[in-house]
């Protein structure tokens, strides 16, 4: 699995010969055998580090977890703080370029939900170690920043659905009892306007957060959490439904997943994996603000999506006939 790129391309694409050279050395190199993560972030650190600028290594020393994942979230890094600094653009879009072209076809650059990179970028903007504290101490392999393609929830060992919307699975949450076909049609249809929804949730916020020239309490606070789930969350927090008065700053994160990412009617293995994840956010609260962001785009898309089939809107259901 060498770096599939031709010299042409890379000469074409890149400006810097410094980061030309730094990618052919990588290409040589790479080409010996197989390119694993940790193949990879090491020809990264040895070529393309040395390139940067002091800011620019701090960003790559932050970098220790090696995946592909841990890579692409690099490139982000990268980008982020390279907004007046052409050579690291130019370094952190062969970062970029190693990630994808280690794989034919190349390995898909859209894998990271649009919340995590802005979770990422915003917990670097307030010093927020996030790769720090991501992956639970005993179990690296668990990725509390993982979700079910269709929601918020954990998706299941080795799946991108979870336990709700997996079409096989017989999990019957609650007092929904349609059979798991239906629930995964459903969130199939669901998944653009939720999309649609967290994208535009996450604009409002970022503006909201640039203006206040970084002041703003964007992420999960600390403090008056109530408070901000009313105003920043209010789909979930009316979700939380009588909890909300038994809702405190020290029990918020605990009494939040329970309602929102509660394993009951999972298999062992599955409720196991819950059970790790919703231990090391609330020893990290920080870590529920993607999937809080989920969660409210979820109910904020159902809500629409009621609204829009009738309901109790005027005139709605079927026309009345005329006595004859």
């Amino acid at each position: 699995m060498p770096l599939y790129v031709d010299d042409e391309f890379i000469r074409a694409r890149f400006t810097n010969m410094e980061v030309v050279y730094g990618l052919r050395f990588i290409k040589v190199v790479a080409s010996a055998g197989a390119v694993t993560p940790a193949i990879a972030q090491k020809l990264i650190r040895c070529y393309l580090r040395p390139l940067a600028s002091t800011e620019g290594r701090a960003v790559f020393d932050k970098e220790k977890k090696a995946s592909w994942d841990s890579i692409y979230f690099l490139y982000g890094a990268l980008g982020f703080c390279a907004e007046h600094d052409k050579k690291l653009q130019q370094i952190a879009s062969a970062v970029k370029l190693v990630h994808s072209h280690t794989k034919q076809p190349p390995r898909d650059l859209e894998f990271v939900p649009i919340e995590v990179n802005i979770f990422i970028q915003h917990c670097g903007y307030l010093h927020l170690s996030v790769e720090d504290i991501r992956y639970p101490q005993n179990h690296r392999h668990i990725d509390p920043l993982r979700f079910c393609e269709l929601c918020w929830r954990q998706p299941l060992p080795g799946r991108k659905l979870c336990g709700y919307h997996a079409p096989s699975d017989p999990m019957l949450p609650g007092s929904d009892t349609r059979k798991a076909a239906a629930r995964y049609k459903e969130g199939v249809r669901q998944k653009e306007l939720l999309e649609d929804v967290i994208n535009h949730i996450l604009t409002r916020e970022v503006i909201r957060f640039h203006d206040s020239q970084f002041q703003d309490q964007m992420l999960f606070p600390e403090h008056d959490v109530a408070s901000w789930l009313a105003e920043r969350r209010p789909a979930v927090w009316r979700e939380l439904g009588h909890a909300q008065h038994a809702l405190t700053d020290e029990n918020a994160v605990q009494l939040i997943l329970s309602i929102l990412h509660d394993p009951e009617g999972l298999s062992y293995k599955a409720t196991s994996l819950y059970r790790i994840v919703n231990a090391h956010i609330q020893a990290h609260p920080v870590l529920i603000w993607p999937m809080l962001l989920r969660a409210e785009g979820w109910h904020q898309s159902r809500e629409l999506i009621g609204k829009k089939l009738g309901g109790k809107r005027p005139g709605a259901g079927r026309p009345q006939q005329e006595e004859k």
